[in-house]
């Protein structure tokens, strides 16, 4: 089974990219062509006359538009057009993009998932009601490539896309399987999104569950079982948000989703920016944050974030699918806009982004690009 790819022209928002510190570390972020997005040892199943289907064109998002950064929530309903027509209502994008974060995702794996996949006191009625949630929405947004059903007490999910079968029954228990950890993993390892889960119990509240296989210099281990505010304490300016952030989350406990944008900039286009480098890697060729004025390549990274609430159980399902922006892609609009956006960042929020010491650089070179 071949996916179509997308052509070179609109490849910025994809992960296909080589930059310079990517090609000392792309046997980490393989290209999809090794085969890499089929998993051994799950249940195949027949090519499917549905597979020849296209996958739709990745969708574009521009939150550093508007020339000023800002940390509000900036929260909006997942029914908002922002021009990329029925993409823009799914929680879960399959794109063109697709076997560049299933590929991610195996690379990942091989790895050793410990380093991106953690959890802390969850709950079996919590992850029933959200898997469930998952699968469904992958069923109904994509009857296409995906189709969900329930035979006695065992449920089947068929992602044609990639050939398999995931099989579990009504405790969430995987069946037939070899190679997932749970069914969380099976089916975060079927979506581009890296997927978390906001617990509360009573007036507390942590995260219990992150499968994050494109962490932006950050690690899901630091962040497991703690709740909003020491999650986000390295963040910067975000010190009234954290003193007050109970009433925001209670918000969020409705059957609602919501989508927020967050983005920085880099200097590749690689999806998995673990603070911890991979055995055998440079760090510096890790990092992604090294601008040459003298060879210039830089990349916004936008992350498109949904938050959909459980109030049955007390939960939110957080998801996060990041894009690449090639910034002499952009128009000069654009590109004024984003100069002015780095202006009004704070030095506390330049330094957290890795941006401070190139700040001058970086913006001396966007007026001229």
């Amino acid at each position: 089974m071949r996916l179509m790819r997308p052509p070179a022209s609109r490849r910025s928002s994809t992960t296909s990219s080589i930059s310079r510190n990517d090609k000392e570390a792309s046997k980490h972020n393989p290209s999809p062509k090794a085969g890499l997005w089929y998993t051994p040892g799950s249940i195949s199943c027949p090519p499917d006359a549905a597979t020849s289907v296209p996958l739709a064109t990745a969708a574009q998002y521009r939150p550093f538009a508007s020339g000023r950064y800002t940390i509000a929530p900036g929260l909006h309903a997942l029914t908002t057009d922002f021009g990329n027509g029925p993409a823009d209502q799914y929680i879960f994008q399959l794109d063109e993009a697709y076997p560049d974060f299933i590929a991610n995702k195996a690379a990942c794996r091989r790895e050793g998932m410990q380093k991106y996949y953690v959890q802390a006191r969850e709950r079996p009625d919590t992850l029933r009601a959200i898997t469930r949630f998952i699968a469904q929405r992958l069923a109904e947004d994509y009857p296409e490539h995906c189709a969900l059903q329930k035979t006695g007490d065992v449920y089947e999910l068929t992602n044609r896309l990639r050939g398999l079968r995931i099989r579990w029954d009504n405790d969430g228990q995987l069946l037939n399987n070899k190679v997932y950890a749970s069914l969380w993993d099976a089916l975060a390892d079927q979506v581009p999104e890296d997927l978390a889960l906001w617990q509360t119990v009573g007036e507390e509240d942590y995260l219990s569950t992150i499968h994050l296989c494109a962490p932006n210099h950050w690690a899901p281990a630091d962040k497991v079982g703690k709740p909003f505010s020491l999650v986000h304490q390295p963040v910067a300016e975000m010190e009234t948000l954290r003193r007050r952030y109970l009433p925001m989350l209670r918000s969020l406990l409705k059957p609602n989703t919501w989508v927020r944008f967050a983005w920085g900039l880099g200097t590749d286009t690689r999806l998995n920016h673990h603070p911890q480098a991979p055995s055998g890697l440079a760090p510096e060729a890790w990092s992604g944050r090294s601008f040459e004025p003298a060879d210039p390549q830089l990349f916004v990274r936008i992350e498109r974030q949904t938050l959909t609430g459980f109030p049955e159980v007390g939960a939110v399902l957080f998801t996060i699918r990041t894009y690449f922006e090639d910034v002499q892609q952009l128009s000069f609009t654009e590109r004024q806009a984003l100069a002015q956006a780095v202006e009004t960042m704070s030095e506390a929020t330049l330094r957290y982004k890795g941006l401070f010491e190139q700040r001058e650089q970086i913006l001396a070179w966007l007026t001229v690009v």
